[in-house]
């Protein structure tokens, strides 16, 4: 003979059996989901000890596998008096936790939650729900008390997330914060559900079920979420060191100059649009050696960083300057005719006489050759010939140099001193070094051609 339906068996009013509510046994379901995530969690610890994790995917990983804990020990609440205080415990941490990783994670900047808010939020918490497991209030159970403390600290965990300095322009912790407010969401509709429906068939236990299972779900995904950022990071520093050895490889550490492998490369991009309206100059610093030997080699390359300096001070943005080594440079300036470089060199002399490093006893000048850069030139081709130009005017000035101290050594004293004081009045005044060395006061020798 057939049963009768349920409903004409119970009268109203009658209270359903608890096992009618629940399609999975709580405590099976709160030990598969543990196992699940400690799976997830081993798994990240495994991929993260054979990697360098950034700091605070650690926390996370250490979250997670007590939240795991946690899921047991509350399955297994009725069998030991210390089981329900630790599984409490254990669950509150992981908002918490997982936000002190996120605070580590990203330690570039500030919170308006400081910190030690964090900690006192949960052992607040941790007070009351853990007070509640050993003394329980006559109008709520322990779980129930649980169930509300686990709302109570993901939603402060949430607020936390959307007030760190990185939030606008990090989508993680976007991210984070919506997962953050479905688990407050489904919190919260779990509670009211046990409540108001659920709570004359549902165990006194079952009522964290909503409270625990939320945010395990949660939890993980947050072993791959760590990799996933920590693999974003790797690739960012990659990125930014293969940026820093490209800087290194293609700038003269001495100068801040482009060598002379970019500036060439540079030099070209900037005469691309009108190759003919450019003008290039080649310069070298006269007599160095003579620095170099009386001031030692460290004023020598004080006196070239000086002259980067002064480069980089005084040229247009559009303009390209590079060390092609040693005491020679380059400069480009795109849409210039040669006749309008003595302007340029002036100002580049200009800023140079302001930094001179040893003005009484070594002054620094420069050696010039300018010219045209011709149509369909390389610049490789234009710096030979404007080489060519620097070196016939150098030596053309050093043998007039030459003439003058043998004629100088050939007069009488009264006729010497007056044609010294004159080289003097052109090339700067006469140092102590004089003998030795006689740098001229920022003065540049320049030659150029107009092809």
């Amino acid at each position: 003979m057939a049963s009768p339906p349920l409903q004409t068996v119970l009268r109203p009013g009658k209270r359903l059996p608890r096992i009618s509510w629940m399609l999975l046994h709580s405590a099976t379901l709160l030990i598969a989901a543990s196992a699940s995530l400690a799976i997830s969690s081993a798994a990240a610890a495994t991929i993260g000890v054979r990697q360098r994790l950034r700091r605070g995917v650690w926390w996370w990983i250490a979250a997670n596998i007590a939240l795991a804990t946690a899921l047991v020990l509350h399955s297994l609440g009725d069998q030991h008096a210390l089981f329900g205080p630790l599984a409490v415990l254990l669950a509150l941490q992981w908002p918490i936790v997982t936000l002190t990783g996120m605070r580590r994670f990203f330690s570039r900047g500030d919170s308006v939650v400081p910190p030690w808010a964090d900690w006192l939020a949960l052992g607040l918490a941790s007070v009351i729900a853990v007070g509640t497991s050993i003394a329980p209030f006559g109008w709520a159970s322990p779980a129930q008390v649980l169930a509300v403390a686990m709302l109570a600290v993901t939603l402060y965990a949430s607020l936390a997330v959307a007030r760190l300095e990185d939030f606008a322009t990090t989508p993680v912790l976007k991210s984070l914060l919506v997962c953050l407010v479905c688990i407050a969401v489904l919190q919260a509709a779990w509670l009211g559900v046990a409540f108001l429906v659920l709570a004359p068939s549902l165990g006194a236990p079952d009522f964290a079920l909503g409270a625990l299972l939320a945010p395990a779900a949660m939890a993980l995904l947050m072993p791959q979420l760590s990799l996933v950022m920590n693999h974003e990071r790797n690739v960012a520093q990659l990125r930014a060191s293969h940026r820093k050895l490209r800087h290194m490889v293609e700038v003269d550490p001495l100068t801040k100059l482009p060598n002379r492998r970019h500036f060439h490369e540079l030099a070209a991009k900037a005469i691309e649009p009108a190759p003919d309206l450019a003008t290039i100059l080649v310069f070298d610093v006269d007599r160095l050696k003579n620095i170099n030997e009386v001031l030692g080699h460290s004023v020598g390359d004080e006196a070239l960083r000086q002259i980067g300096m002064a480069l980089r001070e005084t040229l247009r943005r559009r303009d390209v300057a590079g060390r092609l080594g040693g005491d020679e440079f380059a400069v480009v300036l795109p849409r210039t005719k040669v006749a309008d470089v003595a302007a340029v060199i002036a100002r580049i002399n200009t800023r140079i006489d302001d930094r001179q490093v040893a003005p009484r006893i070594a002054r620094v000048c420069l050696n010039v050759g300018a010219t045209q850069i011709l149509a369909n030139e390389t610049i490789a081709d234009a710096l030979r010939r404007a080489e060519i130009i620097l070196e016939t005017t150098r030596d053309k000035q050093r043998e007039a140099e030459a003439l003058a101290a043998r004629m100088a050594d050939s007069m009488p004293a009264e006729q010497a001193i007056p044609a010294l004081e004159a080289m003097a009045a052109r090339r700067g005044p006469i140092s102590a070094a004089a003998p030795l060395n006689l740098i001229p006061v920022g003065e540049v020798l320049a030659g150029s051609t107009a092809n």
